[in-house]
């Protein structure tokens, strides 16, 4: 054997290494992964711009398009309220256009609103503004109509319907606004009116009546449109009482002449002939129950208090005095006199007829002795819950003290109808109920009321109209007032129109003076509801 043959053979160093694999081409496909992974991540981000872009321009067409409905809802509302304002005053009619706007209410039609309005309906207007464009369309439906002996009243839904469009984009935008248009035809009750001057007067006596005049008319939570004063030529309010005379006296009267004195006495249960009727407070009763109350003569001082349930009203002529209280609650009634006392169970109608003056009228209380004083400063609940008083006077009335509905809450100096549904209506008529002689019909606030004097009532003053005498005087009326005439004195007087009473089914008015023509009139205009439609 060879030496050395055993040992292994040794690599050749130019073999070392031959086994290992190659690694080559890994940053390349590193930078190729990420410039995919980048360039993915900046096209969604170009089309995600894209598509923001896209619906930030929709949202920018749609709130134009919102803008351009509300312009056209705008619009309309601005011309129907420019229509309403000019159709503040009462609208003289005739007999047979009364019966033909009826005929239409029964037929569902809506005539009364374009004689209100003055313009056929519907009422379309168009109009645009660089790329915006609407246009709107406004029309009214009969939704309630009401029938009384002498007038009607009718409700209306308004609504005005407006579409708005946008030039180069397709979809349109649709609104609406609803309103309640309340309008009374016919010989309408005086109390409707907010506030009426029945005298014929030119445009520019109209304007310096205004100017010259401190009158404030404060908007009631419950319309939209302001109560205005109304101006009428002259001729509406009445100087007779015949309907609620006939009530009252609980006999049939269809003209003043057929009231003689032997009717009247014996309406009154005294001796039937034709002497003169004494001075007095009658209660009218039959057998049928309980009529009014009449008063022949002037009267000293009438006040109205509150004691427990019963109404209390103090009659007082010269060193004579009349009592009568009654609860509409309990059915009761108690008439003191100077001849005794009646008791009846039923309940007199709330009409007092004074044929003569009223030389002191307001509210009062009774003390502890049981006597009836007015107040002439402590503001003190006259007219009780639930009762509804009618005060015609033949001649004038002066209010002394305060009229304040039981309920009538007061913020701010304003009157809130918080629980209260009493009524009060005072007119002063202006001619003798019996020989139908010329009286004042005037009302007349004395210089020694309060102030701040607060009155409660629809007030209607036919005759010489109104008359504030004193200083520094601040009338506050929560109802209505119509007067031929007005003599401040430089004092201030508001109104607050009190509308509540007709949005009831029943006539609580039916014993308020009517106007002596027929009329139109608008007395409630409301906006409801504003609805978005696409």
């Amino acid at each position: 054997m060879k030496p050395l043959c055993f040992r292994k053979i040794l690599r050749w160093p130019r073999f070392f290494g031959k086994n290992e694999k190659e690694r080559k081409g890994a940053f390349t496909l590193i930078s190729v992964f990420l410039f995919v992974i980048f360039t993915t991540l900046g096209l969604g981000m170009l089309y995600l711009t894209q598509v923001y872009v896209k619906i930030s321009a929709y949202r920018k067409n749609t709130m134009l398009l919102e803008y351009a409905s509300e312009n056209g809802i705008k619009q309309g509302y601005d011309h129907l309220h420019d229509l309403l304002l000019l159709a503040a005053a009462p609208i003289l009619l005739t007999d047979d256009e009364v019966s033909q706007f009826l005929d239409d209410s029964h037929a569902q039609g809506n005539v009364t609103v374009q004689r209100v309005l003055g313009s056929g309906l519907p009422i379309v207007q168009a109009d645009s503004w660089e790329r915006l464009a609407w246009e709107s369309l406004t029309d009214f439906q009969l939704i309630n109509l009401r029938e009384e002996k002498e007038y009607f009243y009718v409700d209306y839904l308004g609504r005005i319907a407006s579409t708005g469009k946008l030039q180069g984009f397709k979809p349109a935008k649709a609104s609406s606004l609803d309103s309640r248009l309340e309008l009374i035809a016919g010989h309408i009750p005086l109390p409707a009116i907010a506030f009426l001057l029945d005298k014929s007067m030119t445009s520019e006596q109209k304007r310096t009546f205004l100017q010259e005049n401190d009158i404030h008319m404060i908007p009631s939570e419950q319309v939209d449109l302001p109560p205005p004063v109304a101006f009428s030529d002259g001729g509406l309010l009445p100087q007779q009482a015949v309907q609620q005379l006939a009530k009252a006296l609980k006999i049939k009267i269809f003209h003043p002449q057929d009231l003689s004195a032997s009717n009247l006495r014996l309406a009154l249960g005294l001796e039937v002939n034709n002497e003169p009727v004494p001075d007095g407070v009658y209660l009218i009763q039959d057998d049928l129950g309980l009529g009014g109350v009449f008063v022949q003569g002037d009267l000293d001082e009438m006040v109205l208090a509150i004691q427990g349930n019963y109404q209390i009203i103090l009659f007082q002529q010269g060193q004579n005095l009349w009592i009568l209280r009654f609860s509409p609650e309990d059915g009761k009634t108690i008439f003191v006199s100077p001849v005794g006392i009646q008791t009846f169970d039923f309940v007199p109608f709330g009409i007092i007829i004074v044929n003569g003056k009223i030389l002191s009228l307001g509210g009062g209380y009774e003390d502890a002795d049981g006597r009836i004083l007015m107040s002439t400063q402590e503001e003190i609940p006259c007219v009780k819950k639930g009762v509804n008083l009618t005060i015609i006077s033949s001649d004038e009335i002066t209010l002394s003290s305060h009229l304040i509905y039981q309920g009538v809450i007061w913020k701010e100096g304003v009157p809130y109808i918080k629980d209260s549904d009493s009524q009060l209506i005072i007119h002063a008529a202006g001619h003798d109920f019996l020989d139908g002689e010329e009286r004042a019909g005037e009302i007349i606030i004395d210089e020694n009321s309060p102030e701040d004097l607060k009155v409660h009532a629809s007030m209607t003053a036919s005759g010489k109209g109104v008359t504030v005498l004193g200083e520094d005087k601040k009338i506050q009326i929560l109802g209505s007032l119509q007067t031929s005439e007005l003599t401040l004195n430089e004092n201030e007087i508001s109104v607050k129109f009190d509308n509540r009473f007709f949005h009831k089914n029943d006539d609580f008015f039916q014993d308020a003076p009517l106007t002596k023509q027929p009329v139109l009139y608008l007395f409630c205009f409301k906006i409801t509801e504003w609805r978005e439609n696409l």
